[in-house]
């Protein structure tokens, strides 16, 4: 027992991490920073950190991914648009105007961007991430055992169920899929709870969608709640601020709906690239969970899931740079 649990960890570590997966799995640590400032500050210049040590090397793969490249020209296009706060010498508002460019705006999307493509060009092996993910995610489960949260284990019962249907397992997907759906009839009160303020941010972020469908509102460069939405009069009551609970939706508030369909282009040909491999099933747990929560408008998750999408995209793409 013990050769064959020796072997199976074996297989995480062959061939050997290279001195730039160490340092991708650093990126990690951004959940132990417990101030959103640090872990936006940690996010960007860590990216940019493992962006410079790529150039000492030579890419071991070259991909390439269209609409993730037109996802980031877009939000950079976005800066001209949108950001229209007035310069007044020795004013609080110039840092604000820096911040949120670089912490809702594109330089956040760009260093996501940046530190996916050095993942999937540059990296050697990352598989063993996937063993100190536990660790790492501590400070993360503390936060979703005190609320009660339940996006991310459904979306993973989800996925699972998924998975083995297209591997056409499929007495395990429904055995599964009912083992889910009783406990999730099980504990519907409390479902209900945790549900109960989703519809409306939806309708309110698709009122603001409507309202901008081309080029939307731009990234938040006011003085506003973080991460926030202030869902207005719907059927005569006010709810005030809200999270924002789907990424997607709030991504096209913020820059219209050609960055939706971006967005969806490159979902679509990550899953295809995919397959029917076991990494379909962080990717769509990913997918599904930032369709019902904040996921990548948070910095700690945000690293946490494009380390993750690194892996999975790199780990299923074959084509080496000769």
């Amino acid at each position: 027992m013990k050769l064959k649990w020796a072997i199976w960890a074996r297989e995480f570590i062959t061939p050997r991490p290279s001195v730039l997966d160490l340092f991708i799995a650093g990126m990690l640590a951004i959940t132990f920073f417990r101030d959103k400032f640090h872990q936006g500050m940690f996010f960007v210049f860590y990216s940019i950190f493992i962006l410079i040590l790529t150039f000492f090397m030579k890419p071991k793969r070259d991909y390439i991914s269209i609409p993730l490249v037109l996802l980031v020209l877009w939000s950079f296009i976005g800066i001209f648009i949108h950001n229209k706060i007035k310069i007044v010498p020795d004013a609080f508002i110039n840092q604000w105007f820096v911040i949120s460019i670089m912490f809702e705006g594109f330089i956040y999307i760009l260093a996501g961007f940046l530190l996916f493509r050095s993942i999937v060009n540059y990296s050697t092996n990352l598989k063993f991430i996937f063993l100190l993910l536990p660790v790492f995610a501590v400070p993360l489960v503390k936060v979703y055992s005190f609320g009660g949260r339940i996006t991310i284990p459904t979306a993973f019962l989800v996925s699972v169920v998924i998975w083995l249907f297209v591997n056409k397992k499929y007495i395990l997907s429904l055995a599964l899929g009912f083992a889910g759906a009783f406990t999730a009839f099980s504990m519907w009160p409390w479902i209900q709870v945790k549900f109960a303020c989703r519809p409306y941010v939806w309708k309110e972020l698709l009122r603001q969608i409507t309202e901008h469908p081309f080029v939307g509102s731009g990234f938040d460069h006011r003085l506003t709640v973080d991460n926030m939405v202030w869902v207005r009069e719907i059927n005569g009551t006010v709810f005030g601020w809200i999270y924002r609970h789907c990424d997607p939706l709030s991504l096209a508030a913020y820059l219209g709906i050609a960055s939706l369909a971006f967005l969806t282009w490159l979902i679509i040909e990550t899953i295809f690239k995919t397959r029917k491999t076991i990494y379909l099933i962080p990717i769509l747990t990913m997918v599904l969970a930032a369709c019902f929560q904040m996921t990548f408008f948070e910095s700690s998750k945000a690293a946490i899931g494009i380390v993750l999408l690194g892996i999975c995209v790199k780990e299923t793409y074959k084509e080496a740079v000769e």
